[in-house]
């Protein structure tokens, strides 16, 4: 009953601590003729993004903080205000970096949100540091659609012709509507997670997991202790998949009546197949030998199963 008593009066003491607040909403939009460069660098702040059956760019920027004092709360807004710069051929949005400024301890309480509304004639390149990023929509003029962080989660919905996605730690998912014609993801520790498909896809991590469904093409991924989970539905007789890892494991599903060639080798780990080869008999290296599509899977201590 005492703590209870505590905690209320704690409770009734701050609450007048953090009344200070300081919201800021910039509203404006821009013209969009096509193949207009859409380059927003939101560094720390959220980055939501749509596409509109819409003729001119729209952009929302919201900031709230609060904290013990009017100044440090005004302080941080300012700290965190984008700069918005319009040409004919480019639209370019970037946040400043806030660690020169003094007065940001007192806040406790922030929100900074970047929100674009985008016609799918314009060409979209977006980044974050450490910011969230959510794309949704269908861009076709994004060929490449970009879309790169250091921490923040990366969360795309929807298609684009071909997407480069790069991450330092965070993870990016990406549910494409229908079949993207090229992926390229590289991550370092960030999980690669695909659904939807993709006809050519190329994909380097260090220690992040692949995961990757509706596959229609060649793959060649590289990782060193990420595991690897790759589905195909159609493969040609042309088509390569390459895999190389370390010490992740590698599990391939592919497509009905596969009869796929090449190699499979494990140096210390078990290889797995469904499908017809011929086994080294000292281990570690399995030689398919059908004629369909050529794999070229490799491992030095992770376990390999086709299915």
């Amino acid at each position: 009953m005492k703590s209870r008593a505590l905690c209320l009066i704690f409770a009734v003491v701050t609450l007048p601590l953090l009344a200070a607040e300081s919201n800021e909403t910039i509203s404006k939009t821009f013209p969009a003729r096509q193949g207009k460069v859409v380059l927003v660098d939101a560094g720390p702040l959220d980055l939501y993004v749509r596409s509109s059956e819409i003729e001119e760019i729209r952009v929302t920027i919201e900031l709230t903080a609060g904290g013990f004092g009017q100044k440090q709360a005004a302080a941080w807004v300012e700290a965190h205000r984008p700069v918005v710069e319009d040409s004919e051929q480019t639209l370019r949005i970037t946040a400043p970096d806030p660690r020169g400024y003094k007065l940001l301890k007192g806040v406790i309480v922030s929100r900074a949100r970047v929100e674009l509304v985008l016609p799918p004639n314009v060409h979209p390149d977006l980044s974050t540091s450490s910011g969230a990023m959510k794309v949704e929509g269908e861009f076709p003029a994004g060929n490449p659609l970009r879309l790169r962080t250091a921490s923040g989660l990366v969360e795309f919905t929807g298609w684009a012709p071909k997407i480069e996605a790069r991450s330092t730690s965070g993870d990016m998912r990406l549910l494409a509507s229908r079949a993207i014609e090229h992926l390229l993801a590289r991550s370092a520790s960030g999980e690669v997670w695909l659904t939807g498909g993709a006809r050519v896809v190329r994909c380097d991590s260090s220690s992040g997991d692949v995961y990757l469904e509706g596959l229609l093409g060649p793959i060649g991924i590289t990782t060193t202790s990420g595991n690897v989970t790759a589905g195909f539905d159609t493969l040609a007789a042309t088509d390569e998949v390459k895999v190389s890892s370390t010490s992740g494991k590698v599990r391939l599903t592919l497509p009905p009546a596969s009869q796929p060639g090449g190699e499979v080798t494990s140096a210390k780990a078990e290889i797995r197949s469904v499908y017809p080869g011929h086994a080294d008999p000292k281990g570690g290296r399995l030689e398919l030998s059908g004629t369909g599509a050529r794999l070229q899977i490799t491992t030095s201590s992770g376990r390999i199963e086709l299915l």
